[in-house]
């Protein structure tokens, strides 16, 4: 019978087919921004994010389920005492299912089938497999840095009445149709070489299976798979190897790269193919290998956002926020312009000086009278307006832009007030910025005040409520230390995480709503200020 022949010169033929797939799909990706949902399409055997067999560091993220049936097969070429005879068709196919619980934690369970055709050593051909459910658990780190790491737990329910493959855990479906009941832990790490979806991925995983039953050896499990998407095209390459703890032999027990293909869509569905093919070097003993050449794979994935139609709400949320904030701004700039009633009473001062002068019905004595009065009267508005208006120029001169700030628009931000990580005490750097703006509010005493404490997303909002109120009134109690005369002006509160100034989805939005601001609870007071 004629078998396929993997040898290195083959690996590295499917390898440049990828290279060469990957760049073509380049020159026919369409210039439409991709949705972000492709960014979660990408799933493996459990349902999780990752390639094929390999497991990815990043979390589903909350509210997201995934549905995924990954049917394979491969054919018996070479037989031995713990295979399947030759010829015989292996087919397996596994259906999964995992729910995003919050940001960084998953749930995941999994049911295989089986079914051998042409199979002379049983009459257990076909049935149930391998039942599992984990939970995956990630490092809380930002969702768009370049590292994460996670941890796995899972329990292999082994309910199948034919361990088709058992000697050294040999055969790809060992674990798809396990009889024994074991435990597997795993350890995850990913790095990302970019924030949005188009990018490559590298993913690391270290774990180890533990028999629950007597006599079940342990077994060391190593995995890695790199990932390159453009739009909605990712193209992965894997290797994986699988040997007992006490008698390691990475060159003769189960070692194969799976290169494979996956294609998203805008409707929730994506589809995979790949290929596991053997690395493993043949045996001298009754096994004389661990796996067969290959075995061919597929999959069809389906996932959703429970939490979609929220995150909008709250987007839409900040744009009105948004324009609120430049519907008070022009309100500020029509305050200004009252400055300009002292420049129309002293012309129409001018204008009846004129109108009495050209007012011939009207004696000499009365009308010289009269327009002597009104030449004083026009000459001393005129000094006050200029006395008035070079003052008010020379103090607004003055101003800082802290005051610009809160009188033109009733809020100001402290951009430099700073605080570890977690807590409400503040830093010494923050401290002589403070000194200056408890100065510059005693100027303006008819002004009430609210000290506003805002977080980003990250945590509880319980926590973040409480961290936020610390931090306003740690702000407040220095103020109030360096300007006795501002304490009625004061309050504290803190809001949390719930009026954003930006988009606490990448790095930098967060870092802006991290912040501590004055607002003005009476603004009519402002225009009082603001023409002064």
């Amino acid at each position: 019978m004629f078998r396929p022949s993997f040898n290195m010169s083959t690996i590295y033929a499917a390898m440049s087919f990828l290279v060469l797939l990957l760049f073509s799909s380049i020159q026919t990706v369409h210039a439409e921004t991709v949705k972000s949902d492709y960014h979660y399409q990408v799933v493996n055997g459990d349902a999780l994010r990752g390639l094929s067999s390999i497991s990815s560091a990043e979390p589903m993220g909350a509210g997201r389920i995934t549905f995924s049936f990954m049917p394979a097969w491969y054919q018996q070429q070479k037989e031995y005492a713990t295979s399947p005879n030759v010829n015989a068709d292996i087919f397996t196919g596994t259906g999964a299912f995992s729910y995003g619980v919050n940001s960084y934690v998953d749930l995941f369970t999994s049911i295989t089938g089986f079914g051998i055709s042409s199979y002379t050593k049983s009459d257990k051909g076909s049935g149930f497999g391998t039942i599992r459910a984990g939970v995956q658990g990630s490092i809380p780190f930002p969702k768009y840095a370049f590292l994460h790491m996670a941890g796995q737990g899972v329990i292999i329910g082994g309910t199948s009445q034919n361990q088709i493959n058992r000697y050294r855990s040999d055969g790809y479906n060992y674990f798809d149709t396990r009889n024994k009941y074991s435990f597997m832990g795993k350890l995850m790490q990913t790095f990302t070489s970019s924030s949005d979806n188009n990018g490559v991925k590298l993913h690391l995983n270290e774990g180890g299976v533990i028999g629950i039953n007597k006599n079940e050896p342990a077994l060391l499990l190593l995995g890695a798979g790199l990932q390159g998407t453009i739009s909605f095209v990712t193209l992965g390459m894997e290797i994986n190897s699988r040997t007992k703890f006490n008698d390691m032999a990475f060159g003769t027990d189960p070692l194969w790269v799976t290169p494979s293909i996956h294609i998203s869509t805008p409707y929730n569905v994506s589809g995979q193919a790949g290929v596991d093919i053997s690395l493993s070097k043949d045996r001298t003993d009754d096994n004389p290998r661990a796996l067969e050449p290959y075995r061919v794979f597929a999959a069809v994935a389906f996932s959703i956002d429970l939490l979609k139609n929220k995150r909008k709400a709250e987007l839409e949320k900040q744009q009105k926020a948004s324009s609120e904030k430049a519907a008070l701004a022009g309100k500020a700039v029509e305050s200004k312009n009252e400055i300009n009633s002292l420049t129309v009473k002293s012309t129409a001062d001018s204008i009846a000086l004129v109108n009495v002068k050209n007012n011939a019905s009207v004696t000499i004595d009365s009308m010289q009278n009269e327009a002597s009065m009104l030449a004083k009267k026009a000459t001393v508005d005129s000094l006050s307006l200029n006395r008035v208006s070079a003052n008010l120029a020379q103090e607004k001169e003055l101003r800082s832009d802290a005051e610009k700030q809160l009188l033109s628009t009733g809020e100001l931000v402290l951009n430099a007030v700073y605080f570890n990580t977690g807590d409400a005490i503040l830093t010494i750097n923050s401290k002589p910025y403070l000194t200056d703006i408890g100065k510059m509010l005693l100027k303006y005493p008819k002004l009430n005040i609210i000290v506003a404490g805002h977080t980003d997303n990250i945590g509880s909002q319980t926590s973040n409520l409480t961290l936020s109120q610390n931090r306003a009134e740690a702000v407040r109690y220095y103020l109030i230390g360096v300007a006795p005369g501002l304490t009625s002006m004061l309050d504290a509160k803190g809001f949390g995480m719930e009026s954003p100034k930006a988009d606490n989805n990448t790095a930098a939005g967060r870092q802006t709503n991290r912040r501590v601001e004055l607002r003005v609870k009476n603004m009519a007071a402002l225009q009082e200020y603001s023409a002064w």
